[in-house]
């Protein structure tokens, strides 16, 4: 039966639903959903039946159709789970207008998660996230937002160039082989004077000379960091010697 309707023409998808809707299953529904002569109109008649909208599989199939009117799609939105709505703000088949609707809900949701909730979230949320997990206290949720693919050099950038960057934070950065080695990452990490001092020397070799006499004139530069700038580059800072002219004198 399911096959059968997943097959129907336009026509006769319109007049099942028509007649059946009110006595619809939910596999005939998630067929009449599959069936890709599915219209708006049909959809629309689906989604204003609360009988069929109590089907957990069905809500979801409507809010991510593309076919599904926005009203109908934005309105099912808040009658989903934490993991459905992480799942669907990822899916760039979902139309645009209703991610941003469920964006906004993960937003207003966040705060209620639990840590294994974060952490989960963290590793494959949306942008909109992102900007949420780099600012959380507990370290396992920054550790599952590093390997995030959303998570851009510019986001965590912005986290480690202030001071609500934790010591343990700029650590992972530090040692993260998809972010350690990124220029302005590597900058970023010594002109933080919350880096660990080890972290912040095993960047120094990797900086450009003109980098290493900025960060060295810098007074927020820690002294350790001066003087492992000195070592590395000596020439830079040494004193120029002096030139004595054999052809002048006092009495020249």
């Amino acid at each position: 039966m399911r096959t059968d309707i997943q097959h129907l023409q336009r026509e006769e998808l319109d007049v099942f639903v028509t007649e059946n809707v009110g006595m619809l299953l939910e596999d005939e529904v998630l067929a009449v959903l599959e069936n890709r002569n599915v219209t708006p109109q049909i959809l629309g008649r689906i989604a204003q039946s609360p009988r069929i909208t109590g089907y957990h599989s069905v809500r979801v199939r409507l809010v991510a159709h593309r076919q599904t009117p926005q009203a109908h799609a934005v309105k099912l939105v808040h009658y989903l789970y934490w993991i459905d709505l992480l799942n669907l703000s990822v899916d760039v088949q979902v139309p645009a207008q209703v991610r941003r609707a469920v964006d906004n809900l993960l937003l207003a949701r966040v705060e209620k998660l639990a840590l294994g909730e974060r952490v989960t979230s963290a590793r494959r949320c949306s942008a909109a996230l992102v900007k949420v997990f780099l600012y959380d206290p507990h370290p396992k949720v920054f550790e599952s937002l590093l390997v995030n693919k959303r998570l851009r050099e510019d986001d965590l950038l912005a986290l480690i160039s202030t001071r609500r960057a934790t010591r343990e934070q700029l650590l992972m950065v530090a040692g993260d082989m998809r972010w350690s080695y990124r220029y302005a990452v590597r900058k970023a990490l010594v002109l933080n004077p919350d880096t660990p001092r080890s972290a912040a020397a095993s960047q120094l070799p990797h900086l450009s000379r003109r980098d290493l006499r900025s960060i060295h004139s810098n007074p927020a530069t820690s002294t350790y960091v001066r003087r492992c700038i000195e070592r590395l580059q000596p020439r830079l800072f040494s004193a120029p010697p002096e030139v004595i002219d054999y052809n002048s004198g006092p009495d020249a």
